[in-house]
């Protein structure tokens, strides 16, 4: 389990909890087997759930599925692990077709090219601080700004962290290196 502390998340040690704190803190599932009532009593609720769940509106389906974008994108920027699919191009792709709207149709709404906006899509251009802020307003706030960022962060620190080939380029211009004895 996470624990929100300010903009980080820690792992929760359940061993230093106390039995009376787990059982305040969770549900754990009966082990006894469920009546006939309590059995009937479910899957009535898994049916009118089931129900509801395929009544919801276009709209609402659009929402559930940029929420679990959203969700998606937070877990990502939040792990310490670099995954080259998830890139700002993966997200924003994914933001477009969850919607159900063509590229071209997107790109008016947020009035880029579609030129630019493919190669924003497929990584051939880093998008502007403009159009990172476009997607926030676009989507209501409901993924931020920051968010886009983030991932693009992601991005650079993996190619600065794997391009040996700048590192080679670059120590031709760099003269008098400290030199520590550790």
């Amino acid at each position: 389990m996470k624990n929100k502390m300010s903009d980080r998340y820690e792992l929760t040690d359940f061993k230093k909890l106390s039995n009376e704190e787990l059982a305040e803190a969770f549900i754990f599932p009966s082990k006894e087997p469920l009546t006939v009532k309590e059995k009937r009593e479910e899957e009535e609720f898994w049916q009118e759930r089931r129900k509801q769940f395929a009544n919801r509106t276009p709209q609402q389906q659009i929402y559930d599925k940029l929420l679990q974008l959203k969700f998606q994108l937070e877990d990502y920027i939040g792990s310490n692990q670099y995954q080259a699919v998830l890139n700002f191009g993966y997200f924003l792709n994914e933001y477009v077709n969850r919607q159900n709207k063509q590229d071209k149709e997107f790109a008016a709404e947020i009035d880029v090219t579609p030129a630019v906006f493919s190669q924003y899509l497929n990584n051939h251009r880093k998008p502007t601080e403009k159009f990172v802020i476009r997607l926030e307003l676009h989507s209501n706030g409901m993924i931020s700004a920051l968010a886009w960022f983030k991932v693009l962060q992601k991005d650079k620190e993996h190619e600065i962290m794997t391009n040996t080939g700048i590192r080679i380029e670059e120590s031709r211009h760099v003269k008098n290196r400290l030199e520590f004895a550790y």
